[in-house]
C-alpha cells in the first residue's frame, strides 16, 4: 500500500456555502501526492452531499459521515484515519494557495523538522491582512510562550509529522468546544517537537463570521468551556507561564462580564483571584477593556457593567474568529 506524503483533514459542519472553495483549492495543488479526509460531523445542510461528489470525482478525496461530536473529536477522527507521512488541517470556510502543500512539505524535508509553521492571510471580503507566524526562537519555552500569547493556535498553518504524535499518543482532548487546538499544539511542543518556520502566507483565513459559528454571543456554555480550557492549560503548562494563563482567564472573564446569563455571584466565584493579576502583562486588549475588567475585579461589578454598556454604545466592535459548532 502506498502512503501519501500529506493527509489534509477537513472537519465539516454545515459549510455548504464555503466548502467547495476550500476543496477546489486543495484539488488545484501543485503537489499531487496527498489525500483529503472530509469528515462530515453530522451536517444538516448539503455539506455531506458536496463531500460525496468530490469523493466520487477524485480518489484522493475521502469522505466520512459521522454523528455530530464537535470540532476536537472530528479532528481526532481524521487523525485516526490519516495515513500520510505528515498531516495538516484545513477549515471548511477557508482556502489555500496552490503550492500550500508542496512548499510546506519541501520545508519539512529540507529542515528535517517535525513541524513547519507558515504565515496566514486574514480575509474580510475586501482586504487581506498578513499575520506573521515566526516564532521568537525555536527552543521549547519560547515556542510555548508564543503559542500562548502571540501566535495563532489553530492547526491549519502547521504541517506535523504524523508519527510524532502517534508514537507519543498525543490526541485532541475530548469534551472541549474551545481551545482544543491550542491544547493539542502545546502537547506537541511539551513533547519536544522540532519546529521550523516558512515565511510565506499560504493559508487564507476567512474572518467573516460563519452564521453557524459557535463563537457568536457569550453564552453560559461558552463561558464554562472557557474556564474548563484555561484550567486544562494550567495543568498542562510548567511553572513560569502564569502570566499567559492569567491572560487567558481574563479573556474568559471579559466574555463572562458581557453575558446576561453569567451572574455577579458566578463572576466573583470564578475570577476573584484575578484581582491580584499584574495588569501591565495583560496586553492583548485595548485600554478600555483593561479598565472595565479591573473595575469589575477590584472596585464594583455593577460599575463595570455600566462601563461595558458605554463601550458597546460608543466603542469599536471586537473582531471575532470562528469555531466549529457542536
Amino acid at each position: 500500500m502506498e502512503f501519501p506524503k500529506i493527509s489534509v483533514i477537513v472537519a465539516i459542519y454545515n459549510a455548504q456555502d464555503t466548502l467547495p472553495r476550500l476543496l477546489d483549492s486543495l484539488k488545484a495543488q501543485t503537489m499531487q501526492d496527498f489525500e483529503v479526509l472530509m469528515i462530515d460531523d453530522g451536517s444538516t445542510d448539503s455539506s455531506g452531499a458536496i463531500c460525496d461528489s468530490y469523493a466520487e470525482a477524485d480518489c484522493r478525496f475521502k469522505v466520512f459521515h459521522k454523528p455530530n461530536e464537535g470540532i476536537g473529536a472530528t479532528r481526532q477522527f481524521g487523525i485516526e484515519h490519516a495515513i500520510g507521512e505528515f498531516t495538516i488541517h484545513a477549515d471548511a470556510d477557508d482556502w489555500v494557495e496552490p503550492d500550500f502543500l508542496e512548499q510546506l512539505y519541501n520545508k519539512a524535508v529540507s529542515s528535517g523538522t517535525d513541524m513547519v509553521i507558515c504565515d496566514i492571510l486574514f480575509e474580510n471580503g475586501i482586504k487581506s491582512f498578513l499575520h506573521k507566524q515566526e516564532p521568537t526562537a525555536f527552543d521549547k519555552d519560547s515556542i510555548l510562550n508564543d503559542l500562548i500569547c502571540r501566535l495563532q493556535n489553530g492547526p491549519c498553518n502547521k504541517l506535523v509529522r504524523r508519527s510524532f504524535y502517534v508514537d507519543r499518543n498525543i490526541t485532541f482532548p475530548k469534551g472541549f468546544d474551545r481551545g482544543e487546538d491550542q491544547l493539542f499544539n502545546l502537547q506537541l511542543v511539551m513533547a519536544g517537537i522540532s519546529v521550523s518556520y516558512l515565511p510565506k502566507a499560504l493559508y487564507h483565513c476567512d474572518t467573516v463570521v460563519n452564521p453557524n459559528s459557535a463563537s457568536r454571543g457569550s453564552s453560559l456554555k461558552k463561558i464554562q468551556q472557557g474556564i474548563k480550557f484555561v484550567s486544562a492549560l494550567k495543568e498542562l503548562l510548567p511553572i513560569g507561564f502564569e502570566d499567559g494563563i492569567n491572560d487567558k482567564y481574563l479573556d474568559v472573564a471579559y466574555t463572562a462580564l458581557k453575558s446576561a446569563e453569567f451572574t455577579k455571584k458566578q463572576f466573583k466565584e470564578a475570577f476573584s483571584f484575578l484581582s491580584c493579576v499584574k495588569w501591565k502583562n495583560y496586553y492583548k486588549k485595548p485600554f478600555s477593556i483593561k479598565m472595565i475588567l479591573w473595575t469589575a475585579l477590584n472596585i464594583s461589578y455593577d460599575m463595570a457593567k455600566i462601563l461595558l454598556d458605554i463601550k458597546n454604545t460608543f466603542g469599536v466592535t471586537r473582531k471575532r474568529g470562528k469555531t466549529h459548532k457542536k
